[in-house]
């Protein structure tokens, strides 16, 4: 806890088996699949093609303008 607290991260705990509590966590995963499968149905591309737009999807949503 000491290490992550000296690099400004923050340790919680959550009960197993309850994605309620991640709540930010479980949007921003369900946004990237949403954008995999636009991304492979909009340039129809088959399925083995995943992990490439997963990695497309990743910087599109990190490269995005928003506020914290």
């Amino acid at each position: 806890r000491h290490l992550l607290s000296t690099h400004g991260t923050i340790f919680r705990l959550t009960c197993p088996y309850t994605s309620q509590q991640n709540g930010r966590v479980e949007r921003v995963l369900r946004t990237l699949n949403e954008s995999v499968r636009a991304l492979l149905f909009h340039a129809h591309m088959p399925a083995r093609y995943w992990p490439d737009a997963l990695a497309t999807a990743t910087l599109l949503l990190n490269i995005r303008p928003c506020k914290p």
